[in-house]
C-alpha cells in the first residue's frame, strides 16, 4: 500500500479494532497455552489431540468477544447462526493448520510450546483477516452464507 494507502487504512478506529483483536487474541491464547500444556503435559494426553481441544476451547471464547466487543460495527448486520457458521469454517481450518503442524514442528525437535506460538501468530494473522470481512459480516441475501 502507499503512503496514502496505509494512512486511509490505518485510522483510529482500525487501531481500537486491533488493540481490542490482540487483546482478545492474546487473552485466549493464554487460555489455549494452559488448556494445552494442562491436557497435554498434566493429564498426557496425546499432543495433537490436547492441542485440538485446547484449540476448540479457546476458540469458543474468542468467538463470543470477536461478535461482540472486536469487530460489532461489522457483525451488526449478520445474524449469530451465519457468524457462527462462518466462524466455524474458519476455526476448523485454524484447528487443522494448528494440530498438523504444532506435532510437526515438534517432531523436528522444537519444544512443543514454541511451536505451539509460532503456529499460532499465523493463524491469528490469517483470523483479523477473515473476521471482519467474511465471518462477521452481513449474508449477501436472506440465509445465504457466503
Amino acid at each position: 500500500m502507499s503512503g496514502t494507502g496505509w494512512s486511509q487504512w490505518l485510522t483510529k478506529a482500525r487501531l481500537l479494532e486491533i488493540a481490542r483483536y490482540s487483546a482478545v487474541g492474546f487473552g485466549t491464547f493464554l487460555l489455549d497455552t494452559a488448556s494445552l500444556i494442562a491436557l497435554h503435559g498434566g493429564a498426557h494426553l496425546q499432543l495433537a489431540l490436547a492441542t485440538a481441544l485446547a484449540f476448540a476451547l479457546a476458540s469458543l471464547v474468542n468467538f463470543v468477544l470477536s461478535r461482540q466487543w472486536v469487530f460489532e460495527q461489522a457483525s451488526a448486520g449478520a445474524t449469530p447462526r451465519a457468524a457462527l457458521i462462518r466462524y466455524t469454517v474458519v476455526v476448523l481450518l485454524g484447528l487443522g493448520v494448528t494440530a498438523a503442524l504444532v506435532p510437526v514442528l515438534s517432531g523436528t525437535g522444537l519444544d512443543y510450546r514454541i511451536a505451539k506460538i509460532l503456529v499460532s501468530a499465523v493463524v491469528g494473522v490469517g483470523n483479523y483477516f477473515a473476521f471482519p470481512r467474511w465471518v462477521f459480516r452481513a449474508a449477501a441475501r436472506p440465509g445465504a452464507l457466503a
